[in-house]
């Protein structure tokens, strides 16, 4: 079940991406582009299925950390909403500060509480109270629990998994979404140029300095969503987004993702649909990492899909004639 949720979340949002293509001030011809990402995602869930029915054999998954996951991720969300409800602070802002303060200070749950972070990007207008805030950071904490063994290493995941605890509270009790107008032509370049920045720079940092994924993609977070939205005035506010959306790419194992090149494609196509997702689901926490998440999943399937097909190149090669 974990893993489902967790597959069908970024299909939603880069199908959304894809309808906002075709919306007034919509450009038609990126669709190819995000239908070709859905389509790579599910490349990417394909390969992930395989990974699933070995966790499943091993019986790999437990809840002996169910506890501590939970205590983490409750304290992350409490923590990121009320500054956000309290002080003010803007949720990228807020959400960054407590990563950076979990990796720094608490390094062994920083990953939950991150996690948490992202629940707690949730507009106050959708959750209404803590008490929402909660049931959302429990419900979040379990699917971070029982779904860690799957998807392991993709940048995303905790977005992903901090999402679909936020619309299990936020849809049945018929929480009203945010809408934002989609974004001028201009202004996709930059957006979709301060992606892959985004994603490069947090990558750099945690693959080439002693620095972990959570504080790598904090003080991205921190940075973009303290200048940009200075710097740029009326689109800061959606750069800042791509930017903290991309840092999450960011944070993907090279394992997964092997060098720069290839999470600067990945940045690209989280810039894109975070502007073009702009109308739908907006408020809900974790809505950024989902679309890192959905991006991540579908340049893994590419990769895995041109490794398979050079293998078996190699594998059917003839011998080359011997010569005399």
């Amino acid at each position: 079940m974990g893993f489902l949720l967790l597959a069908v979340a970024p299909l939603v949002l880069f199908g959304f991406g894809v309808w906002g293509t075709f919306l007034p001030r919509g450009l038609v011809i990126l669709s190819p582009a995000l239908i070709a990402g859905t389509l790579g995602i599910g490349v990417g869930i394909r390969y992930e299925w395989w990974e699933l029915r070995r966790v499943i054999d091993d019986g790999t998954v437990t809840m002996r950390e169910a506890h501590w996951n939970l205590l983490a991720v409750v304290c992350g969300t409490l923590l990121t909403f009320g500054g956000v409800a309290e002080l003010g602070t803007s949720p990228i802002v807020a959400a960054s500060v407590v990563g950076i303060i979990a990796a720094v200070v608490v390094p062994n749950t920083a990953i939950p509480v991150y996690c948490g972070a992202f629940v707690g990007m949730t507009s106050p207008e959708l959750f209404g109270s803590y008490w929402y805030a909660t049931l959302a950071a429990v419900l979040a904490s379990l699917l971070f629990t029982v779904a860690h063994p799957v998807f392991h290493g993709l940048g995303g995941k905790l977005g992903t998994t901090a999402f679909v605890g936020v619309l299990l509270v936020v849809v049945p009790t018929a929480g009203s979404f945010q809408s934002g107008p989609l974004p001028g032509q201009p202004v996709i370049l930059p957006v979709v140029g301060f992606a892959a920045l985004g994603a490069i720079s947090t990558f750099t940092i945690h693959t080439r300095s002693p620095a972990s994924p959570v504080l790598a993609s904090g003080l991205v977070g921190a940075v973009g969503g303290l200048l940009l939205p200075w710097f740029f005035d009326a689109s800061g506010e959606l750069l800042a987004a791509a930017v903290y959306s991309a840092s999450f790419a960011g944070m993907t194992d090279p394992k997964r993702i092997p060098n720069e090149w290839w999470i600067g494609a990945t940045g690209i196509g989280v810039g894109l649909v975070v502007a073009y997702t702009t109308p739908f689901l907006g408020g809900s926490g974790g809505k950024l990492g989902t679309i890192a998440f959905g991006s991540c999943l579908g340049i893994h399937g590419i990769l895995r899909m041109v490794n398979i097909f050079q293998l078996s190149r190699r594998a059917y090669q003839p011998p080359e004639e011997e010569t005399t």
